[in-house]
């Protein structure tokens, strides 16, 4: 008796680590990234620093994003400045059923932004005579929604607020810029770093899209650095961010104080959601699920937080 159960214990510690195989099928092994010893759970600080891209002075602590992160720390060879990488494992709540796209549109209900976003609480964005960016972007945005759902698209039309860890096949938020002078014209995008591997390629087919119906100049020149850490992409300072396996970009359409710029907003608006949803449509025709969801993600940890002196 003693024997048997002796051999159902190692039966079972085996399973977990290995697996077993039963009538021809594989089942196991039931540990995850969970187990791993430098799993670092959802929320909890990471032991490094990013910056504020409004404020590079500004640190910050990094902390794992939903789902939870793996810090895998550099080797005994690597270099004194290495840093290591993050692996980010493959959610467990990949989307289902129809493809699945969020449309966010820029400072909509800001005031119903939770604490860890509160400087976001003011904020309403550009206003050019009497016209509101919030009102140009949440248009649009309902317009693009419309046009993915005629095409079999599940859309998500998105406030400030994203959902903790949003998951999706696309995410594109939509803002319009402003100069304080109105001699500035033209569309500009961007994405975040430390992300999946698709975001140029949705970037690329919006830009494509966008610039040739609109008629609007690329404006590389005022990418900025607030753009590239857009708070949504930051999945390491903020909970409520997009998932880093969710493909994301920011499009600035134009510039409300441009009066050319904000008359095609205001008078052709189906068209500027047409080119966006045009985009879209291309980029996940060309890119299933089942790669953006298909593994692990790694990408480059941030710098460790100097030790205290003692």
């Amino acid at each position: 008796m003693v024997a048997a159960i002796g051999a159902a214990i190692v039966l079972v510690v085996n399973t977990a680590m290995t697996g077993i195989q039963l009538a021809g099928i594989r089942v196991g092994p039931i540990i995850g990234a969970a187990a791993d010893p430098n799993f670092v759970p959802a929320g909890a600080p990471l032991g490094q620093i990013g910056s504020d891209p409004d404020d590079p002075t500004d640190p910050w602590s990094a902390a794992a994003p939903p789902g939870g992160v793996i810090l895998q720390t550099p080797g005994p060879t690597a270099g004194p400045n290495a840093t290591g990488t993050l692996r980010i494992p493959v959610p467990k709540n990949v989307p289902t059923g129809p493809r699945r796209v969020a449309i966010q549109a820029g400072h909509w209900k800001s005031d119903e932004a939770p604490d860890e976003l509160r400087r976001l609480i003011p904020q309403t964005g550009a206003e050019w005579e009497g016209v509101t960016e919030v009102e140009i972007n949440l248009d649009i945005a309902q317009r693009v929604g419309v046009i993915l759902n005629s095409k079999g698209i599940a859309v998500d039309i998105l406030p400030t607020t994203i959902p903790v860890g949003y998951l999706a096949d696309a995410f594109v938020a939509l803002h319009a810029d402003s100069d304080g002078v109105g001699e500035n014209s033209g569309y500009k995008m961007a994405h975040g770093a430390r992300r999946g591997p698709y975001e140029d390629a949705l970037l690329n087919d919006i830009k494509d899209s966008f610039g040739a119906a609109t008629g609007l100049n690329y404006d590389p020149t005022h990418i900025t650095n607030a753009m590239r850490g857009y708070y949504t992409f930051s999945w390491s300072r903020f909970q409520h961010a997009v998932a880093a396996h969710t493909p994301a970009v920011i499009l600035e359409m134009g510039y409300v104080s441009n009066d050319d710029d904000r008359a095609l907003m205001l008078d052709k608006p189906d068209l500027l959601a047409a080119a966006v949803a045009d985009g879209v449509m291309k980029f996940l025709g060309e890119t299933p699920r089942s790669r953006i969801f298909g593994q692990d993600l790694v990408v480059p940890a941030f710098p460790s937080r100097p030790s205290p002196r003692p």
